[in-house]
């Protein structure tokens, strides 16, 4: 009995250097109430909020990793960063017997 199984697409790029790019190019601003939220405007789902500037930084910063590690587990697409490089590499079906 043999099954196939669909290996996807491989996306290279510096995990690191996108976040820190990604931080580069946040805003941040209190609200009414004095919490500092966080965002970075090009890429959706990119922001946060803290009791301070630093701790929204800090969140961001976990936000912005935990998406991307899910955008790779999951397939979702990278949002591009200007900067970064993402090479798509594909790959072919794999056969298990």
């Amino acid at each position: 009995m043999s099954a196939q199984a669909s290996i996807p697409n491989i996306r290279i790029f510096p995990l690191l250097g996108y976040v820190e790019e990604a931080l580069k190019r946040a805003e941040y601003h209190p609200d009414d109430q004095g919490v500092f939220i966080g965002k970075v405007p090009e890429c959706p789902g990119f922001f946060a909020q803290g009791n301070t500037r630093k701790e929204a930084e800090q969140n961001l910063r976990d936000v912005i990793e935990g998406n991307l590690l899910l955008a790779l587990q999951l397939g979702f697409e990278i949002p591009p960063i200007k900067g970064i490089t993402i090479q798509y590499v594909e790959t072919n079906a794999t056969q298990y017997k």
